[in-house]
């Protein structure tokens, strides 16, 4: 049978088991446990008065009815920390996913890189490096958002649970390595596209260089061959100038035999061979004037 003062004793230890539960140094189950064993003692106790007993059985419910009431604002206090936690993670969260970069750009960047995409030469190197202008603008932002996140946590991981903490942790950490990735990315990207757009920058100037050579080979060609042209043309126009000094001594002797034929019917047999030989000479005299033509021609595309 326990009696007052062991009751007392009980509740004295009882009062120092909760101040320890509150500080988180022992559990309230432990309180419990020991509440209910208080209880039992209270049934087998035996006090001096009936007075002394109902003053140890309030007391024993006061503190009954403040272990509650801590309980229920440590339970109130735990929400709190719990919905701060909560919150603060969710700001993290939407941090780390605004800091991770899209893939929109990949494939437009791909394309550039294996030659899905032309680069048109003509265009001026800073159009062509537009997508990779407004893809340094996203990352620069990624990146900002993300020095958010880190100084977020940084300032608010005292507020956060251990499980919080470790997730945002982690969802910074994944963000970061995607951020990392893009960047590097972007730097190969575009340094292969730059290196690509002066290869076929080169590689047009190249073939521009063997039209032109082509062209002009083509032009020397012809040019010698109009030269050759002219040369036998000329040679030719010799002749015929030759063939039609011949014809111009022959028709004056002709005239001579004419004159002084001895009778009229030698005299038109004579005029036959003269009308014949201006034929002969007409003739050399167009022929003459179309060779001029075509040298005349010829000299006129060389110049």
């Amino acid at each position: 049978m326990t009696d007052g003062s062991e009751i007392k004793g009980l509740l004295d230890s009882l009062e120092r088991l909760i101040g320890e539960a509150e500080r988180r140094n022992r559990t309230w189950k432990e309180v419990w446990n020991e509440i209910k064993s208080i209880n039992q003692a209270f049934k087998g106790s035996k006090f001096p008065t009936v007075r002394e007993r109902q003053a140890a059985w309030d007391r024993f419910q006061t503190i009954i009815a403040e272990v509650k009431a801590s309980q229920e604002r440590a339970k109130e206090e735990f929400t709190a920390r719990v919905s701060e936690s909560n919150s603060h993670l969710s700001e993290i969260l939407s941090l780390a996913r605004r800091a991770t970069p899209s893939s929109e750009s990949d494939d437009v960047f791909l394309a550039l890189i294996t030659g899905g995409l032309s680069i048109v030469i003509t265009q001026v190197l800073d159009a062509i490096l537009g997508p990779f202008d407004d893809r340094k603008f996203e990352l620069i932002a990624c990146s900002k958002t993300m020095g958010e996140g880190w100084a977020y946590l940084s300032r608010n991981k005292g507020r956060m649970s251990g499980r919080d903490k470790q997730e945002a942790f982690e969802a910074l950490t994944r963000a970061s390595e995607a951020l990392n990735v893009a960047w590097d990315e972007w730097k190969r990207a575009r340094s292969a596209v730059i290196e690509r757009y002066h290869a076929e920058k080169q590689a047009a100037w190249e073939t521009r260089q063997a039209r032109r050579r082509e062209a002009i080979a083509k032009k020397e060609a012809w040019e010698e061959r109009t030269r050759e042209n002219i040369a036998n043309l000329t040679d030719r126009l010799d002749s015929l100038e030759s063939a039609l000094d011949r014809r111009q001594r022959n028709l004056s002797k002709l005239e001579e035999m004419r004159d002084s034929a001895w009778s009229d019917s030698y005299r038109d047999r004579v005029e036959g061979w003269i009308d014949e030989e201006n034929e002969r000479i007409s003739d050399i005299q167009s022929t003459i004037d179309r060779v001029k033509g075509w040298i005349a021609e010829m000299e006129a595309k060389l110049r």
